[in-house]
């Protein structure tokens, strides 16, 4: 299960987050330089695609399953051009949901040591950015 988000800015942080996670896994995966821009695409594809998926729509809450967010997730970026990169739209809807489960501290199947400290990597990367107040 997913966890519960209580507000629609909790949901605005989590998506925001899953797009850079995914920006940042690429872009350490495949670091060739002409590729970061479709890597940050391609993560803003998906954590919009996250925000779509689990926003509450109709009085119904949105995905709750993460079994149910691989599949939909993997279905909405169907629709992103893959032909620059060296992924495909299953590989990052289902990274996506690994790091959605090693942030809730879930203990996940087949990850690599390095998939396991990504998330360190990335908080350690955002101390080290000059911190702005307009930030988008």
């Amino acid at each position: 299960m997913l966890s519960r988000l209580g507000s629609e800015d909790e949901l605005l942080e989590e998506s925001q987050w899953i797009a850079a996670m995914i920006s940042c896994w690429l872009d350490e995966e495949w670091p060739a330089a002409e590729l970061v821009e479709v890597h940050a695409s391609l993560g803003a594809a998906a954590g919009q695609a996250y925000f779509r998926l689990r926003q509450p729509e109709g009085g119904q809450e949105g995905i709750k399953e993460m079994g149910d967010l691989v599949l939909a997730l993997a279905g909405e970026l169907m629709t992103f051009d893959f032909w620059p990169t060296f992924t495909d739209a299953f590989s990052v809807s289902n990274k996506a949901c690994e790091f959605l489960m090693l942030r809730q501290g879930c203990a996940v199947c087949c990850t690599s040591e390095s998939d396991k400290t990504a998330i360190a990597r990335y908080e350690a990367q955002l101390q080290q950015r000059p911190q702005t107040r307009d930030a988008v």
